[in-house]
């Protein structure tokens, strides 16, 4: 096979149906930068926002300066359950339909206070799912073009990291904070594509069916630090804010890729290639800040906002993916992902009600359809002596992704679990 079409296969991968089917030359959707979770359940619950207002071991992930503020150990952990339905239409008519389930460990942590004379030292070490890989689309039916289109793309995965950081109060009204965070993760790409010509010799090259499988496995890992700080003006106001440095990421991939032909003499082309590569990329530096209102002791609003400039992800290794350090500029964008949210405590009945929305901008290039990704979440927890918390959140997110000849719907539920102790 030539060494252009084995590099059009091994794109496939990155590059999703959508973009087969337009036949469109972008830069790669980078994983790493789309599809955040909010992490804590808490946070989750009012819409992701944390920076100002995290009280727990969340507070590595968010705003690591928070810890300051926490005066008892703590030890907790949660599960994720996400329903994805989603649906493909290949040239505004025939349409495939489906749902899937996960159901992941989303966090585990814990919280170290150390005894000071005066203020406030914390440690705190702890794992969170940051992005998640999931996503499923089919399409099946008769094209525009009179050709018989059968596709089935699925990513399974997702992306975490491991914290261990702290955080010193340096005033009664300020703290800073540091978190070293190493990533890992793993995805699976499974990839059926099926294209037939009942008309035989009337498609180019007489070619009356062609058929691409891919399953291709990702291993993720890298490392990054985050820098924050928070302060606390009066019992009223907190502000918070972090940078998180270049993330250094490192993807070693392999699978198995096959292609087959089949000609109008019934004779069969195929090829198998065992594939096996490793990438290296950089993410690029992250701004945020949020700020907490509490006008009562059981009122609390808080809001988060976090800019990056997604342009700069840079391809290292290796040498052929280089070409797409020119398209960064043309086929990402700047974002500001931002997050709002409530919590209200009810006492006599020792429970904390929480909503909230946020919005995702898509980082890189869409063929139409939405830019962003609208979010709507609500939450409660239940407070067991003073020692126990049960906690549970919910998210609801939709969004579209249009191309020339195959538009993708997808609708998200997900719900969190977990249970905090302090002590």
């Amino acid at each position: 096979m030539r060494s252009e079409v084995l590099l059009f296969i091994l794109l496939l991968p990155a590059l999703g149906c959508a973009q087969i089917l337009s036949g469109d030359s972008i830069a790669d959707p980078v994983l790493p930068a789309d599809r955040h979770l909010p992490m804590g359940i808490r946070s989750a619950g009012m819409g992701g926002a944390g920076v100002a207002i995290a009280e727990d071991y969340s507070s590595l992930f968010y705003n690591p300066a928070n810890l300051a503020y926490i005066s008892r150990f703590e030890a907790a952990g949660a599960l994720q359950f996400d329903i994805l339905n989603y649906k493909g239409t290949l040239d505004g008519d025939a349409s495939s339909e489906g749902s899937d389930n996960y159901i992941k460990l989303q966090s585990v942590g814990g919280v170290i206070p150390v005894p000071t004379s005066r203020g406030g030292l914390v440690f705190g070490i702890g794992f969170a799912r940051t992005n998640t890989f999931d996503r499923r689309i089919r399409f099946k039916g008769v094209g525009d073009d009179g050709l018989i289109y059968d596709g089935d793309e699925s990513v399974k995965g997702g992306l975490g990291k491991f914290c261990i950081g702290g955080g010193i109060q340096v005033s009664p009204y300020a703290a800073l904070g540091m978190s070293l965070d190493f990533y890992a993760g793993g995805e699976r790409y499974s990839w059926y594509y099926d294209r037939v010509n009942p008309g035989g010799t009337d498609w180019p090259d007489t070619v009356e069916r062609k058929t691409i499988l891919d399953d291709i496995r990702d291993e993720y890992s890298g490392i990054g630090a985050r820098f924050g700080t928070l302060i606390v003006p009066n019992r009223f106001v907190q502000i918070g804010a972090y940078i998180s440095t270049p993330t250094l990421i490192n993807i070693d991939e392999e699978g198995v890729l096959r292609f087959d032909s089949l000609t109008t003499g019934w004779e069969v082309y195929q090829e198998d290639y065992d594939y096996i590569e490793s990438i290296e990329l950089t993410l690029p530096w992250r701004f945020g800040a949020g700020l907490a209102i509490r006008p009562t002791d059981w009122l609390v609003f808080a809001g988060d906002a976090e800019y990056v400039d997604w342009r700069q992800i840079e391809y290292d290794e290796p040498a052929w993916m280089l070409y797409q350090n020119r398209l960064m500029d043309d086929d990402f964008r700047p974002t500001l992902r931002w997050s709002a949210g409530g919590e209200v405590t009810i006492p006599v009945a020792a429970i904390r009600l929480r909503g909230g929305f946020s919005q995702e901008p898509i980082p890189y290039q869409v063929q139409g359809g939405d830019r962003v990704r609208n979010t709507i979440s609500g939450g409660a927890g239940f407070i067991l002596g003073d020692l126990v918390s049960l906690d549970m959140a919910t998210q609801f997110s939709n969004w579209n992704a249009d191309g020339e000849r195959l538009d993708e719907e997808y609708r998200l539920a997900r719900i969190w679990l977990g249970l905090s102790y302090r002590f």
